[in-house]
């Protein structure tokens, strides 16, 4: 009698795990087709950022080369903005694609090159608020906000204040 209800325990706990394996399987499967689906949503985002990011960035180096061309933009400093506006999508998708910020993703693009981080750094220094602001907050919406303002006819064709002091007659 012993050894029937040992069985039948026994028999009753196969069928609990048969049945947890299969419930099991079946979420496994739901994970997996909700992981292609994610997968295929973020692959058609990336697509996305990819062709605005592109078009923000021909825009971005219109504007630029208008800047440059009008003599609103000191050689030095044309240089520097046309590589980072070069680079634009680059810098976009490392931030977006490997959750990167921007300094980083302006590094890598920088490797090869004559220019460098502090040549950047510097030329940022020198902008108006309305760029270094959002560059500091090195996302990149801020990316983007800076770099639309860098190309500003706005900030550009601000008048330098020159400082005077007051003589006393």
């Amino acid at each position: 009698m012993i050894e029937f209800g040992v069985i039948a325990l026994l028999i009753l706990a196969l069928i609990f795990m048969v049945m947890n394996g299969k419930s099991t399987q079946r979420e496994l499967k739901q994970i997996k087709r909700a992981h292609k689906l994610l997968q295929s949503q973020n692959k058609y985002s990336l697509g996305i950022v990819m062709a605005m990011s592109t078009q923000l960035q021909y825009v971005f180096q219109t504007k630029l080369a208008a800047l440059n061309s009008h003599g609103l933009i000191k050689r030095q400093d044309y240089d520097i903005a046309h590589f980072v506006l070069e680079n634009f999508q680059f810098i976009i998708v490392q931030c977006c694609q490997h959750n990167e910020t921007v300094e980083v993703a302006v590094r890598k693009a920088l490797k090869g090159q004559a220019l460098t981080i502090e040549f950047v750094s510097q030329f940022i220094a020198r902008q108006p608020s309305e760029v270094r602001v959002p560059w500091c907050k090195n996302t990149v919406d801020g990316f983007i906000a800076a770099c639309g303002n860098l190309v500003s006819d706005k900030v550009k064709t601000q008048p330098e204040v020159e400082e005077t002091n007051p003589t006393i007659s």
